[in-house]
């Protein structure tokens, strides 16, 4: 892909012809003429520091295992205090790290047969409760109910997902730790 900077700059008359094409943004434009649609190349992410990636907290089975035993009871403790109820099932796995050789701890509770308004008042409940708690939260006003939420900087940030899914009468927590580098990854395996 072409730099930024031999992108050719296009205004007036072009620019609106490609938005007007384009199946996305002609949409957005059209919902929304009040608003500037400014559309930039996409830019490659910036492959991690590697230096960064070894200073991460190198992670043995033993150390994994307990890792995965105290992310899941934190999990479980966040879906006590958003949501109240029990869980229905409890799932914590090692998922792939942003970075190459990385790895996160990833646990999803999940609860079925939720009563809808009961789902919505916990992911309302959520946005202020985290937000108290030094998360960044984020919680659209469209779409699902749901609440996104994020802490911490760099390759070390926990990233959370409470979801109402009410066509699945489902609501579903999703706590996903930093990264971290793992001895061997069959061995750790949550």
């Amino acid at each position: 892909m072409p730099s930024p900077s031999t992108q050719p700059f296009t205004t007036g008359d072009e620019a609106a012809e490609r938005v007007a094409a384009d199946p996305f943004w002609s949409v957005v434009r059209r919902r929304h003429p009040d608003v500037d649609v400014v559309v930039l190349p996409a830019g490659d992410a910036a492959p991690p520091d590697p230096a960064e990636v070894a200073s991460l907290p190198e992670v043995d089975a033993a150390d994994a295992a307990e890792g995965a035993a105290r992310g899941e009871a934190e999990a479980l403790a966040l879906w006590t205090a958003l949501v109240g109820a029990e869980p229905g099932t409890i799932r914590t796995r090692w998922a792939a790290g942003r970075a190459s050789g990385t790895h996160r701890l990833e646990t999803t509770l999940r609860l079925d047969d939720v009563d809808p308004t009961a789902a919505v008042a916990a992911v309302g409940r959520a946005e202020d409760a985290l937000a108290a708690d030094g998360w960044h939260v984020l919680a659209p006003g469209d779409g699902l109910p749901r609440v996104l939420a994020g802490r911490g900087e760099g390759l070390g940030r926990a990233e959370l997902q409470l979801v109402h899914a009410p066509a699945e009468a489902r609501l579903v927590l999703r706590v996903r730790a930093g990264d971290v580098r793992l001895g061997t990854p069959s061995e750790v395996d949550a």
